[in-house]
This record gives structure tokens, sequence and C-alpha cells, in this order.
């Protein structure tokens, strides 16, 4: 089953999305949970505006959890009866922080696991690795005064390398791949690819004209 989806931009995978949705059985008119977490630290969020109106407009009904803001129960309740996930992009060590504050991990890397779909936008896809401290020079960490340590979901094997080479991210992401590119397998993506992964293994899609 592939049933994780990695993206730099929602609102440029509109048919990537799509069709990922569609093959993994999520019907117009279903109900989808949406995290904006990760931007709620960032001065800008309008892509993630942006990300919903393209899934309102695929026909899709969107259940919208701040894991920040709802208590862990509310936050554990959704995540386990939802029959798709996305979260959006923003500042993955924030995220990271929230979900961990709340003992959010366990519960998402179990559904995904049960073959869920997942759909992670920048942050959202970072955050499925084993560490997310490689994307210290694209996000600021400071940001996240509680979090002890960067482990993450650890789902892939391998580390997305978001928004390649797209403003305003061009000379850190650059950052990140010279200083890492021979450290982790880092898979570089724009913000008109997504990644697949399906059973383990991942290829790049570019979104279709």
């Amino acid at each position: 089953m592939n049933n994780i989806l990695i993206t730099s931009y929602l609102a440029g995978n509109k048919k990537n999305i799509s069709s990922f949705l569609n093959k993994n059985k999520i019907e117009q008119g279903s109900t989808v949970l949406f995290i904006p977490t990760a931007g709620n630290v960032e001065e800008y969020t309008g892509y993630i505006d942006e990300g919903k109106d393209i899934l309102s407009n695929l026909g899709y009904q969107l259940d919208i959890l701040d894991v920040a803001k709802e208590d862990k129960e509310v936050c554990y309740k959704k995540i386990k009866e939802a029959h798709a996930i996305i979260i959006s992009g923003g500042n993955t060590f924030y995220l990271l922080q929230e979900l961990k504050g709340k003992n959010l991990l366990p519960i998402l890397k179990n559904k995904i696991s049960e073959s869920c779909p997942y759909i992670g936008e920048s942050a959202g896809g970072i955050i499925l690795t084993s560490d997310i401290v490689y994307n210290n020079i694209m996000d600021d960490p400071r940001v996240a005064e509680k979090l002890d340590n960067t482990k993450a979901l650890s789902v892939i094997n391998f580390f997305p390398l978001p928004h390649y080479i797209e403003e305003p991210f061009t000379e850190s992401v650059q950052g990140t791949f010279k200083f890492y590119k021979d450290k982790l397998t880092l898979v570089p993506i724009n913000n008109y690819q997504s990644i697949i992964v399906d059973d383990g293994q991942y290829h790049v899609v570019n979104e279709p004209n």
C-alpha cells in the first residue's frame, strides 16, 4: 500500500494528491484530518489556506486539528479515528515538540503502519524520519524550547529535502544539501514534486501538467 505522500507544497501538487487519495480509496466527500500546527510560529501562513483550498476543491471535508490547542484526549481520538491524515508545513521543531508534548507519536506511527493514508507537507514529511536535526539550517530550533530531543517517527529510511531549490529557501536548502549529502540519504524535491512511499520503497513524481 502506497500510503505516504510527502510534498514541499500542497497547493503545487493538486493532481498528485488527488491521485494518491483516490488510489487509497478516500472518496470525494470524505472527511480528512488536517493538522496545521507547524504554522503556528511562522510569520507567513498563506500556504496553509492554499492547502485547505486545494483539498476542499478536490471534494474533501476537513477536520482541522491544532494539536497545540486541543487537549491530549481530543487529539488522540481524532487521530485514532482518522481515515486520512494531512500535516501541513511550518517549523519542524515546533511541530515535533507539540506532538511529543501530548505523546502523539505512537498513535501516529501506528495509524501509518495500519496503512492510513498520510500526506506530509514539508515539516509534515520531515517528521517521518528518524531524526529531524538535519533540518536545523532551514528551520529555527529555538522556537521549540521544550523539545528535549529531535528523534521523530522513524517510518521512512530517507530524509526529504523540501523546497529544492525554491525561494525563499534557496540558500538554506543548498546549505543543508552540502552539509548532509554525504551523511544522509537526502531526497530533494521542489514545490511541484511529491515522494510516494510504497511498502518501504520511495520514488519521486512530478505534478502532471
